[in-house]
């Protein structure tokens, strides 16, 4: 006859579940050690290793009549206390989008893009779905980098998810994210789109001087208001001033 080998948990009782925090996962586990050692013991686990332990001793309530309801009100409330703890402990320590972006963003003024690339992988970790993040990042991909293909397609997720996670405030970041863009292509050597591109974005702000600038810097002029005349013609030189009042 064959041996049967019954392997049974020293254990009484032994809750585990899982939570995620900041795209980390979490196994939080509360353990009844039984009546012989009465204690509650969790322990909440990271890639292994133990990084919060809290044990609660119930010797005092062993010989109440309501011991279960009693244990197991206390089971719950210490493993709701350790992930609670956990989360304030990890949420606390995270800077909020608009300070990476801020910090990005001079950065990218002092010509340190590649410490700035190396901010918003950071940032990424904490908010990788974040529609400025995400423009930002392929700008210094292809900036840094020059992955180009890699940079254009961050941008274009970015002008996604701003539609669907900002759509009141779409219009504010729009402009935003065409600088972006159009610093893409600009990277990419590809003149004419980097300049449809910021022409984009000066159709929502005409006023934005990062805009402006990156158009002054492809040094693209407008061609003149007749074409199949030179632009020193008098002529065009006036249209031009009249346009210009016009639009002033």
């Amino acid at each position: 006859m064959k041996k049967q080998v019954k392997i049974t948990s020293s254990l009484f009782k032994d809750f585990s579940s899982k939570i995620n925090i900041e795209g980390e996962t979490y196994l939080v586990d509360s353990e009844d050690m039984g009546i012989q050692n009465p204690a509650i013991i969790t322990r909440i686990y990271h890639r292994g290793k133990i990084i919060y332990s809290h044990t609660t001793e119930y010797g005092n309530i062993i010989h109440e009549p309501d011991c279960d309801a009693r244990l197991k009100k206390l089971i719950q409330e210490q493993k709701q206390l350790a992930i609670k703890t956990l989360t304030k402990e990890k949420t606390s320590q995270k800077k909020l989008y608009r300070e990476y972006l801020a910090e990005v963003e001079e950065l990218i003024k002092l010509n340190k893009k590649y410490e700035a690339l190396q901010l918003l992988t950071e940032a990424l970790k904490h908010y990788p779905n974040n529609p400025l993040i995400l423009s930002y990042r392929g700008y210094l991909e292809a900036a840094v980098n020059k992955y180009y293909f890699q940079g254009e397609m961050l941008c274009e997720k970015a002008f996604k998810g701003l539609k669907e996670q900002m759509p009141l405030g779409e219009s504010f970041f729009l402009p935003l994210l065409y600088l972006n863009l159009g610093k893409v292509y600009a990277a990419a050597n590809n003149r004419k789109a980097a300049y449809e591109t910021f022409k984009k974005g000066l159709e929502i702000d005409n006023t934005n001087e990062n805009l402006l600038n990156e158009i002054k810097k492809l040094g693209i002029r407008k061609k003149p208001a007749i074409p199949f005349f030179k632009r020193s013609n008098p002529l065009n030189k006036y249209i031009s001033k009249l346009l210009y009042k016009i639009r002033k």
